[in-house]
This record gives C-alpha cells, sequence and structure tokens, in this order.
C-alpha cells in the first residue's frame, strides 16, 4: 500500500495541477482496467460504464443522467488523447500559475469544460435531428480553456517550441486554435456528420471561455467570482467540519480575496503587464516578478 500512500500524499501536497492530473489519471487507469475485464469476459460491462460517465449532448439524456456532468470532465478513452491533454494542462497550467492562483486555474478547467458541453447542447438542440445527439467524454475543452485564458491574458509570453525556438503564445494559441477547427471544416464539405461537429464544439466552447474570461479579466471584470465564491464556502465548510483552528484571530473568509479587493495595486500590475506584452515575462526584473507572483496569490 506504499504506493497508494504516497499518491495519498503527493495529492495533498501537491497544487491545483498536480490534483488534476492525479484525478484524470486514476479517471483513465481504471476506465483502461474496465475495458479489459469486458474484452476478457466478453461482456458489454465497458460500454455501460461509458453510458454512465459520458455526458449526453441531447437534453432530455442529460436531465436523465445529471451525475454525467461531474464525471466526464475526468475521463478520457484515448491514451493519446490523455497524454495530450495532460501535457498541456502541466504545461500551460504552470504559466497559468505564474499569472493568477490556483481556484482561478480549476474554475477556469471546469467552466471552460461546462462552457464547451453548453455549446454542445446547444448545437444538438439546434441541429435538424436532434434525437441523433452525442455523448462528450474528456477534459480537452477545459484544458484549451486554460490555453486560451493564458494566451489572452498574457499574449507575448515567450514560449520554446522544439524545431519551431520561441514563440509567443498568442501565436501558439492561434494555430492550436485552427488546428481546432480543421476537423469541423473538413466534415462540412464533406456532409454532416454529427460525432465531428459536437466534439468539434465542446472544444470550441472551451476555447470561446478561456478567451471571453482572460479578455474581461484584464478589463477588470471577472465572469468566474460566482464560482470562486462556491469554491470559497465549500472550503470554509470543510474546515469548520475539521473543527478550530489554531488561528482564530483570522476571520474564516480572509483567505478569499475578491477581485475588487486587489484592485490596490492595480496601476502597478497594468505596467508589469504591459511590459509582458511588449517585451516578454522575461524583461521583467526581480522586484516586479516577486510583485506579479504576490498579486497571483490573492
Amino acid at each position: 500500500m506504499t504506493l497508494v500512500n504516497d499518491i495519498k500524499r503527493l495529492f495533498k501536497q501537491g497544487d491545483i495541477i498536480t490534483k488534476l492530473l492525479i484525478i484524470n489519471t486514476i479517471a483513465f487507469i481504471l476506465l483502461w482496467i474496465v475495458e479489459i475485464i469486458g474484452s476478457i469476459s466478453h461482456t458489454n460491462v465497458y460500454s455501460s460504464v461509458l453510458q454512465n460517465i459520458a455526458v449526453p449532448t441531447n437534453i432530455q439524456a442529460l436531465v436523465r443522467k445529471f451525475w454525467t456532468i461531474a464525471t466526464f470532465l475526468f475521463f478520457d478513452t484515448s491514451f493519446f488523447s490523455y497524454f495530450c491533454n495532460m501535457i498541456i494542462l502541466t504545461w500551460t497550467g504552470r504559466i497559468f500559475l505564474n499569472f493568477m492562483n490556483e481556484k482561478k486555474l480549476l474554475a477556469t478547467y471546469i467552466l471552460g469544460g461546462l462552457s464547451g458541453l453548453l455549446l454542445s447542447v446547444l448545437c444538438s438542440t439546434f441541429s435538424v435531428d436532434s434525437s441523433n445527439a452525442m455523448v462528450i467524454l474528456g477534459p480537452s475543452a477545459a484544458v484549451l480553456a486554460i490555453l486560451t485564458a493564458v494566451a489572452t491574458y498574457a499574449p507575448n509570453y515567450k514560449i520554446y517550441l522544439l524545431f519551431f525556438g520561441e514563440v509567443s503564445l498568442k501565436i501558439f494559441a492561434i494555430i492550436f486554435a485552427a488546428l481546432e477547427c480543421i476537423p469541423l471544416l473538413s466534415a462540412l464539405a464533406q456532409g454532416p456528420n454529427p460525432h465531428i461537429l459536437f466534439i468539434t464544439m465542446y472544444q470550441v466552447g472551451g476555447l470561446l471561455y478561456g478567451f471571453m474570461w482572460a479578455y474581461l479579466l484584464r478589463k477588470n471584470i471577472d465572469i468566474s467570482l460566482w464560482f470562486l465564491k462556491i469554491i470559497n464556502k465549500i472550503e470554509n465548510s470543510s474546515k469548520e467540519k475539521k473543527g478550530p483552528v489554531l488561528h482564530t484571530n483570522r476571520h474564516r473568509d480572509e483567505e478569499y480575496v475578491s477581485y475588487e479587493e486587489v484592485r490596490y495595486d492595480e496601476e502597478n500590475i497594468d505596467k508589469i503587464l504591459e511590459k509582458i506584452s511588449k517585451s516578454g515575462y522575461d524583461s521583467l526584473t526581480k522586484e516586479e516578478k516577486e510583485t506579479l507572483f504576490k498579486q497571483s496569490k490573492k
């Protein structure tokens, strides 16, 4: 049981990216085991499980299987898809945490996935044959939301790509978004393909949420505040169940800082962000990086 204890300790001590990686990895392994069991036993246990964790794009089916909203963002049926999603999550998530805190990353992940689901459901509702809806499984929309958000918030942040060298995040995100739309354009050229259409809409929904959230955030509007408040309430409720803590002089809501409350250093942060946009993150001084890091923890 050493491995299990190590995973528990890593989950407890790790940041939000580590936690998401562990959850998605365990979910993928469990589904893979179920597939092997189904193959060996020659039963339909695998398809049965998929039907109860994948979220339907048909609104009537979604209401009947409402619990799938809590499961579809963490399972992947393909190793290649799982691997790519986790690589992008780790890479862009680390950049995201240079500017924002962990709660905002979690909010972007979940709300990006739900936005993708919403767009797919709308597509299904207004399609010619709404009964021919599909199911969605995987965190691709959530991961793409994080990528688009950080690329919109710090567009000139420099990254290094093998064979391409130094590239700004905005260029990478634009190319990546264009590649995501190729299957949809190909499907439209060849005729109706509901599966490709719904999956593409799912990913596009995540991209759009990430862009809108970061774009409005730079204008002092945080559309995820309501979700952050929910996270904070759950966190406070969990702490209350554990009993009193040593630092009783601190107000239990002190850890949550609303977007309005962090504006005390707004002019300084705006100057730093403008410098990043013009010259990249590496151009910042040590003091500016420390200021940005402290602000991201608010």
